[in-house]
């Protein structure tokens, strides 16, 4: 991929404006007002191996889906539900809804082969499918406070 030099960029801007002299409209822009050339805003969300392998071992939130857990009967629930479906044979097939969950970490690595991203979770070892990973991001940055 190629780079993109912001500071060349910049100085042949300024240069062309400058190209009048001192008395044209455009190097009166270039004195008066200051140009500046950015990158795109930066989202936080990691993309493509580089970023995956340059960002290993860094704090990460991972967005992924999650089957909800079905809920266990008890031993009186179960009991309950066959003296009162003794005629009806009829089961009911629960319908377990996915949910979004945000996981913190540190990022261990991402392996498409395996189709697996690994973040290490208080010392432990956490493998969540690509499959269900809607995004991994970096954490927003923490505000400190600067010297006045």
């Amino acid at each position: 991929t190629p780079t993109i030099d912001l500071t060349l960029i910049t100085r042949n801007i300024n240069e062309l404006l400058a190209q009048d002299g001192e008395d044209s409209l455009a190097y009166n822009i270039a004195v008066l007002h200051e140009i500046e050339v950015t990158t795109p805003i930066f989202d936080n969300v990691l993309r493509g191996a580089i970023m995956f392998e340059n960002y290993k071992g860094f704090d990460v939130m991972v967005e992924h889906w999650e089957d909800s857990k079905k809920k266990k009967k008890t031993k009186a629930q179960k009991e309950n539900a066959a003296s009162n479906n003794h005629d009806k044979q009829e089961e009911v097939d629960v319908v377990v809804e996915p949910k979004l969950k945000i996981t913190e970490g540190k990022l261990v690595g991402k392996d498409n082969e395996k189709g697996i991203t690994t973040i290490n979770v208080k010392g432990r070892s956490l493998k969540i499918q690509n499959d269900k990973i809607e995004c991994v991001r970096l954490p927003n940055p923490k505000s400190e406070k600067g010297v006045k």
